[in-house]
């Protein structure tokens, strides 16, 4: 899905964070039992991926800079006959090689004996570990403990944790990015539509989920976060996610989901009427929501403070709520809007960033003001995906049907 060379350049960011003499270390993670001998489905650690483009579990990349020279090395499990045999899982050193465009390709059985701290003491100055989880101590990985193996080695040796390093080289996207995450939102437009066909009252939230499933599995994309389909009263839920009422006529629903394409994700929520027509409360309390969005994304442009994006949505919404006489003043619009606007997207839904950032160029995210209404049994959220541009931005999902007459066309249409 996107080139070694990527990975390469990544590399070349992460070497460039070193200082001589020093070693660095990312690791992929470990399967883990789910029940009996399955396991759940494995996903490299993002920062992995990013550096080396392999997916499969307990490998390990190392880095050694010393003398102005960088070597290098990714150490892989050695899959056995029976992984062959029942997974399909199987590559060697040579194949890795190839797939990755790393020189050095070592087996996991080689590890200890290819760190030049232990094989050589005095040799190394600096440790880098990328170890996600850090700020919290109850997250064990191997990571964690591989630092602590290292500090016990040598107590007086420096380790440093390069994670918030590498979140913020993702937090600038390349292009062969943000081409996946476009064909990401490509997908999950042709999953909402097929859904919006078959919207009718009398279906279960599930039901109108199932067309959203078969385009992805139809297009060999994966979910980038499991589907919220939220309906009536349950759109008051930020997370609702059992998706089994029964829909009524009259009701509005809401759906937060996205595609995943080539490891990078689309994220989007939409709130429709069921039967097809907005009722004029509806219509006026999702003009809102909608005007509060178009006002941040018409402010979306390089050099931007991030963060203000989502107070100046809530200030567009909090002045429509007191021209309808729902609130009194801006500061009661808690009442009805209570989370954050917006975040980065990456090979992560909510991605690593700086949210306190300027924007840039090539900076991917989300916008997402929302308004939710428990005694009227109304929720409403608009979210879209969108990239930065040199002097503005593009809304990535802008093709997903979303003002009241788009909507209300789309289905009757249908």
């Amino acid at each position: 899905m996107i080139s070694k060379e990527f990975h390469a350049s990544r590399r070349a960011l992460y070497a460039s964070v070193l200082n001589e003499n020093s070693v660095g270390f990312v690791f992929s993670g470990t399967e883990k039992e789910w029940k009996g001998d399955e396991m759940y489905p494995f996903t490299p650690y993002a920062n992995f991926y990013y550096l080396t483009g392999f997916s499969y579990p307990d490998a390990v990349l190392m880095v050694v800079k010393r003398n102005g020279v960088i070597r290098e090395t990714l150490f892989i499990d050695h899959p056995d006959e029976k992984a062959a045999r029942w997974t399909g899982v199987s590559y060697t050193k040579e194949s890795v090689k190839e797939e990755t465009g790393i020189e050095q390709v070592e087996y996991l059985e080689r590890f200890e004996k290819s760190i030049p701290l232990f094989g050589e003491p005095g040799l190394i100055h600096q440790v880098y570990i990328d170890i996600p989880g850090w700020e919290r101590p109850f997250v064990k990985n191997e990571a964690r403990s591989f630092a602590c193996r290292i500090h016990n080695f040598d107590p007086t040796l420096p380790v440093y944790n390069t994670f918030q390093d590498l979140a913020r080289f993702r937090q600038v996207k390349t292009k062969e990015e943000i081409a996946l995450h476009r064909k990401a939102c490509e997908i999950t437009e042709i999953g909402v539509k097929n859904m919006l066909s078959h919207l009718k009252p009398d279906m279960y939230e599930y039901e109108s989920e199932a067309y959203f499933d078969f385009s992805l599995k139809s297009h060999n994309a994966a979910h980038a976060f499991p589907t919220i389909a939220a309906s009536g009263p349950n759109a008051c839920c930020m997370h609702y996610s059992d998706n089994d009422r029964l829909m009524k006529d009259g009701d509005m629903v809401l759906y937060d989901l996205g595609a995943k394409w080539g490891g990078y994700d689309a994220d989007v929520s939409r709130t429709y009427p069921i039967n097809g027509h907005f009722t004029e409360e509806q219509k006026t309390l999702y003009n809102i929501v909608l005007k509060g969005l178009d006002a941040a994304i018409a402010a979306t442009k390089p050099g931007q403070p991030k963060n203000e994006l989502q107070e100046l949505s809530k200030q567009v919404m909090a002045e429509e709520l007191i021209r309808i006489g729902m609130i009194e003043k801006p500061e009661e619009i808690i009442r009805y809007y209570f989370h954050g606007s917006g975040h980065y997207i990456g090979l992560y839904t909510h991605d690593v960033g700086d949210d306190n950032a300027l924007l840039e160029e090539d900076m991917v995210f989300t916008l997402e003001p929302g308004l939710y209404f428990d005694e009227l049994g109304i929720g409403i959220r608009i979210e879209d995906t969108l990239v930065v541009t040199k002097d503005g931005c593009e809304v990535l999902s802008g093709g997903i049907p979303k003002t009241v007459e788009e909507i209300e066309a789309f289905m009757q249409k249908s």
